[in-house]
């Protein structure tokens, strides 16, 4: 029986085939949602969503959306009535215990409520120790073993592949993430970029962070099967990125001199680090990528313009 506690609530855009897989994982719960809430960017899925779903009682809710993964999820929100609102990507296919594990988390002891799991996808390799002991200096995100996760001045995370409990975290990544209603009755996804959004995650958790736990629940897992369609290209990415790193440390950090240093040294590092990583990609192409630099930082000039350099968020 569908729990109407449940709802799922998943942006989507001209990916049928990775659709199909996750609908597939989602009809064979141990625990199923209520509902499935669809915000379609690309072309109509409708036919697709509810074949998949028949005979399962899983209520389809479907809406056209033009591009956003904040903006669709922030719809999918507007539209969902469930008490736990389950984010998760298209291209996911879950365990068939994912639900029910992560239920089991909300109910953990802890001083401050949890109000936010995060599932273990169980194709993410570790960096090397090498390779995240240097990006870990530098502030950069990366891929780390253990139960030691850790947010960073810029907005970078240190995230885990597989913890051997269930931890306390100060970041959430949204395709694998569930929230509770309560959470998101006054926060939102940022819409700080149109399009593929990136880091959008992050900021937001760090919000609902300031008033509820963030848990990374090890038992909760699902494969991440990275679906090609509807990604920006490398050099676009990069633009994203580092626009993204500024406006979670200028809406979230105090301007004191060591913030300042702590976010300069992580934003030139990443910055160089991006630059390289595409440098040595074959296809990126060394004029795309220094177009995404040269945009990146455009970006950032022209959010400082705007005086955003001297207000903060929270």
């Amino acid at each position: 029986m569908p729990s109407t506690r449940i709802s799922v609530v998943m942006p989507t855009m001209n990916r049928g085939k990775e659709l199909e897989a996750f609908l597939a994982s989602l009809c064979a719960q141990t625990v199923t949602p209520g509902e499935l809430v669809v915000v379609d960017a690309g072309e109509p899925v409708e036919a697709l969503l509810r074949a998949g779903l028949q005979g399962s009682g899983i209520r389809l809710v479907y809406e056209r959306s033009e591009p956003g993964t904040s903006l669709q999820r922030n719809v999918g929100i507007g539209l969902s009535t469930g008490e736990f609102l389950f984010f998760l990507d298209d291209d996911m296919v879950l365990e068939p215990d994912y639900f029910e594990r992560t239920m089991e988390a909300f109910e953990l002891d802890a001083d401050v409520p949890v109000g936010a799991v995060m599932g273990t996808v169980t194709n993410l390799p570790a960096d090397s120790a090498f390779k995240a002991k240097i990006l870990g200096l530098m502030g950069i995100s990366h891929v780390s073993a253990g139960d030691d996760s850790k947010l960073y001045m810029g907005g970078g995370v240190r995230w885990l592949t597989d913890p051997s409990r269930p931890v306390f975290v100060p970041a959430v990544a949204t395709g694998r993430v569930a929230y509770r209603r309560e959470c998101l009755e006054q926060e939102a996804f940022s819409e700080f970029l149109p399009g593929y959004t990136f880091a959008e995650d992050v900021e937001l958790a760090f919000r609902v962070g300031r008033r509820w736990s963030l848990v990374h629940q090890p038992a909760a897992r699902l494969e991440h099967r990275h679906a090609a369609a509807g990604r920006v290209g490398y050099g676009d990415r990069v633009s994203r990125i580092m626009y993204s790193r500024w406006y979670f440390f200028t809406r979230h950090r105090a301007r004191t001199p060591g913030n300042l240093a702590a976010f300069v040294w992580t934003h030139t590092g990443e910055t160089a680090q991006l630059t390289a990583v595409g440098l040595l990609r074959p296809g990126t192409g060394v004029t795309r990528l220094l177009r995404g630099v040269a945009r990146g930082y455009k970006l950032c000039l022209k959010d400082l313009g705007r005086g955003v350099f001297g207000r903060r968020e929270d």
